[in-house]
């Protein structure tokens, strides 16, 4: 919108808000001869559209997958109809990817509301603020950190008032809304929503009166969005804007309850309204052409044509002249008389008027907000996917058709039977394997059967199916990876490659999603903003601020970012380590990954800090009390080694005595076996013992004589060499120290 515009729809939502939620003091005007004259305007808005609607149908159609009837009329019998609804996939890739940018699943917002760069309030805040900074510091402020103050006092308003409009657009279910308005304008090229409007609601609460708890019922006013059916819209199609338009008029389909309840707000002239009901207690709407069709592309053919019980009311926005006005009694000052004045004024199928809101302000606009997917700058409708599409989808149902076509014929033979040549008895219907045709008649030379094979072009064929599937994606900019296909060829077989085509792909969704913001977020956040600073109670809330977009500017390239961040971050060295601030890095990461929830704040940091430390010398202490206890028992550990260690000497020294002892008992009774076998030799071993200072026990008792008879051969002394190298039995030579090495102590005894 041009500035002009913009300040020509501020003066409108100021002036028209307040008549349309000032139900008891709007204005009411009989103006029969008005409304017959805006009746008149509205069928000529009726049949300049219905060239349009031809093609709306064809569009739904075309995504419900169904041909149009003059099409359909042109298949043979025995023909296909199968129809591939390519359509409705790239719609639907469409609304999920354009809605899921814009309306994430995390906190984020595609819209902001921020104080101005020079943020300013009115007299008496700012008074009231140097009050509150003299009472704190004692001191006058200096002009910058009034200024200062002034913008954190603008910016706590500006985060209150964009708490309080996510909760109205919560209440509201614009998300909700707002998803009827991207299908709509995927399919047929143009969205409308109709936002933000006054509603009027009740609700019941207990008070506490005398003691008593009482239910009081009360109303108050908010704000409201609604989505318009693109059928139900009537713009002046003689303009290709809609600031352009003359008049707006919106059908409204109103149940017999909902048209008496209409009657009983002060707006409207309920006195006219429930004297329709009455003439026409079963309804009354007209039937539309488009009507019909839908009907039966809704497969509701059987449905009531009558409309029983619904009720046709049409409202009508736009400039009615001031000499219309005057002659419909209306009192125009003479020196406005060449003035447009904007209304809303709602009338029943007949021309009665039943409600007129006239508001005397030059250059007004719509409440109506379009939302186009490819804006086409000869009307004021836009192109959808549909019609974007249409030929590629009727190219891919012909080729698909004559490849289901040539299927079917070239799936088996065809037989040409002459039933000239047949037996009377035989069916050419009765065909069975191994069946035996029975001939008649005398020309032998000509078959009675012959069969004719229909070739397969199935290898020419598919190719067309897939090369106008690829003209689809490449016309609508929506290609079928974007769709969920598994693509594994080109740059799709890899994961960067496919991260490459997304981001690329991502570039065609941001045109949908500026037509989106510049269409409807921009002035429908602006609108609603303006009226919370109008009618909402709540001062603390209010301030200077600005409305601004963010689809485009920030949710379009988070993906892309958190890609950056992440490369960026995998390519550091640790040369790099001094140059970059890791908190920042960090939390910039986890911001894109929509993972700033899981980051520490400074001061949770610092705390932990301060905690650290305290642990730290408690550890400390530990760590010395551990010490200490460690060295105690180390001089325990120390004496019980020496302990050991002489235990360990006296079991050697005792080890090394029984072993001296058993050598001598062995080697003395080696002697004693000599001196049994020698007597003579046993007084030498005698004196040999006594030198070595042995001391016999019995010096008494004589040796005792020996078995030797006297004169018997004396055994030679073995030499001890050949004592060692004498062998035992078992093939292992034997000594002294004979069976020390099998792991006993005493020696080997046979």
């Amino acid at each position: 919108m041009t500035d002009a515009v913009d300040t020509a729809h501020e003066e409108y939502v100021r002036a028209a808000t307040e008549g349309m939620a000032r139900d008891d003091n709007a204005a009411y005007v009989a103006l029969d001869t008005l409304g017959v004259t805006l009746l008149a305007e509205f069928a000529q808005a009726v049949l300049d559209r219905r060239e349009t609607e031809q093609r709306w149908l064809m569009d739904l159609r075309q995504y419900r997958g169904l041909y149009d009837p003059d099409v359909e009329a042109k298949f043979g019998k025995n023909r296909s109809r199968a129809f591939v609804r390519l359509t409705r996939v790239k719609v639907k890739t469409a609304n999920a990817r354009v809605a899921d940018l814009l309306f994430p699943t995390t906190s984020d917002r595609n819209w902001t509301a921020e104080p101005t760069a020079v943020p300013s309030v009115d007299r008496d805040t700012r008074r009231k603020l140097i009050s509150q900074m003299v009472a704190k510091t004692g001191a006058v402020p200096t002009r910058r950190e009034l200024d200062a103050a002034i913008a954190k006092l603008v910016k706590m308003a500006a985060d209150k008032m964009t708490s309080i409009m996510d909760d109205q657009l919560a209440e509201a279910q614009y998300k909700s809304t707002a998803r009827e308005v991207l299908h709509s304008g995927h399919l047929y090229g143009t969205g409308v929503l109709k936002a933000p409007l006054v509603e009027r609601k009740t609700r019941q609460k207990f008070v506490r009166v005398n003691g008593n708890w009482v239910m009081k019922t009360e109303s108050y006013v908010v704000p409201f969005v609604a989505y318009v059916p693109l059928w139900r819209f009537y713009p002046d199609m003689s303009a290709t804007k809609l600031s352009d338009c003359g008049y707006v008029f919106e059908q409204h389909i109103m149940t017999r309850g909902a048209l008496a309840a209409l009657a009983k707000r002060k707006a409207f002239n309920g006195a006219k309204i429930r004297a329709y009901i009455l003439a026409n207690p079963k309804g009354a709407q007209t039937s539309r052409a488009y009507d019909n069709e839908i009907r039966q592309i809704g497969e509701r053919q059987s449905a009531k044509l009558n409309h029983d019980g619904n009720y046709e009311v049409v409202e009508r926005w736009g400039w009615i002249g001031g000499e219309l006005l005057s002659q419909a009694g209306v009192v125009v000052p003479q020196d406005r008389m060449h003035e447009t004045f904007f209304s809303n004024v709602w009338m029943l199928p007949d021309g009665d008027v039943i409600k007129i809101t006239l508001q005397p302000i030059n250059g007004v606009t719509y409440p109506y907000h379009l939302y186009y997917a490819d804006k086409d700058e000869t009307s004021i409708f836009g192109d959808g996917f549909a019609s974007i599409m249409r030929d590629d989808q009727t190219t891919v149902n012909a080729a698909t058709r004559m490849v289901l076509d040539n299927a079917a014929l070239s799936a088996g033979p065809q037989i040409e039977v002459n039933m000239n040549l047949l037996s009377p008895a035989e069916d050419a219907d009765d065909m069975y394997p191994f069946k035996i045709w029975k001939r008649a008649g005398q020309d032998a030379s000509q078959p009675a059967i012959r069969v004719l094979n229909v070739p397969n072009g199935l290898e020419e064929l598919l190719p067309i199916v897939e090369m106008f599937k690829k003209n689809a994606d490449d016309v609508t900019a929506i290609p079928r990876y974007m769709q969920g296909e598994n693509a594994t060829q080109g740059a799709a077989g890899t994961a960067s490659g496919m991260s490459m085509l997304m981001a690329n792909a991502s570039i065609v969704m941001k045109d949908l999603i500026t037509n989106y913001d510049e269409g409807v977020t921009r002035p429908f956040i602006s609108d609603l903003y303006k009226w919370n600073m109008q009618f909402n109670p709540d001062n603390s809330c209010k301030g200077d601020f600005d409305i601004k977009a963010r689809g485009t500017a920030s949710l379009m390239a988070k993906e892309v970012r958190a890609q950056q961040l992440d490369n960026f971050a995998a390519t550091l060295t640790p040369e790099d380590a001094p140059y970059i601030k890791r908190e920042e890095l960090l939390r910039q990461r986890a911001e894109a990954h929509d993972l700033s929830s899981i980051i520490k704040t400074e001061d949770e940091v610092e705390a932990e800090r301060n905690n650290d430390a305290a642990q730290a010398a408690a550890a400390q202490q530990q760590q010395m009390q551990e010490l200490q206890m460690k060295v105690a028992m180390l001089g325990a550990e120390k004496i019980t080694q020496e302990v050991a260690k002489l235990a360990a000497e006296v079991t050697r020294i005792n080890a090394i005595a029984t072993k001296t002892n058993v050598d001598a008992a062995y080697a003395g009774m080696q002697a004693a076996g000599v001196a049994t076998e020698r007597p003579e030799i046993a007084p030498a071993g005698d004196a040999i013992l006594k030198s070595a200072g042995w001391v016999d026990s019995t010096p008494g008792q004589p040796t005792p004589a020996g078995s030797v008879p006297p004169g018997a051969a004396q055994p030679a002394i073995p030499d001890p060499q050949q004592l060692a190298a004498q062998r035992d039995p078992r093939g292992g030579q034997v000594g002294a120290n004979v069976g020390e090495h099998a792991g006993i102590e005493t020696a080997a005894i046979e």
